[in-house]
């Protein structure tokens, strides 16, 4: 049985990575995740990154490319099977260009690992929300 206090740390855990993502923080990232060979990523129309190498560019690269951007976490849910743990929510993420503010939606699976430091991210998985338009109405 998983306890409400270890629910808790992963979720806090979660948000650090939102966190450093939203300020565009590359040591604060590094902090959120598992740095070895586990390490995983994919993001929405990329292919997979392994290892912490591959990940670690990844984040780089879209770092550089980021002027602003923005998190809001809907419906984040922790599930633990100590010492693994996983987030699902929705990203609704703000970023900012030269056509002015663009806000998506993303379905998101964060899997922790935890070590002698605390809880750390080794799987980010990210895919494109993409909503049934609204039936027509019959003539």
């Amino acid at each position: 049985m998983t306890s409400d206090a270890m629910r808790t740390q992963v979720l806090a855990a979660n948000r650090r990575f939102y966190d450093a993502l939203e300020a565009l923080d590359m040591a604060a990232m590094e902090a959120c995740w598992d740095t070895g060979s586990a390490a995983a990523c994919l993001h929405p129309g990329s292919d997979w990154q392994r290892g912490w190498d591959e990940v670690r560019a990844g984040w780089e690269a879209i770092m550089a490319a980021t002027g602003y951007i923005e998190f809001e976490i809907r419906a984040p849910r922790a599930d633990v099977v100590d010492p693994v743990a996983w987030v699902t929510c929705i990203e609704r993420i703000t970023t900012s260009g030269p056509q002015g503010p663009s806000v998506v939606e993303v379905a998101a699976t964060n899997v922790f690992v935890l070590d002698a430091t605390g809880w750390h991210l080794t799987v980010h998985h990210a895919s494109p929300v993409i909503r049934p338009a609204p039936a027509a109405l019959p003539e």
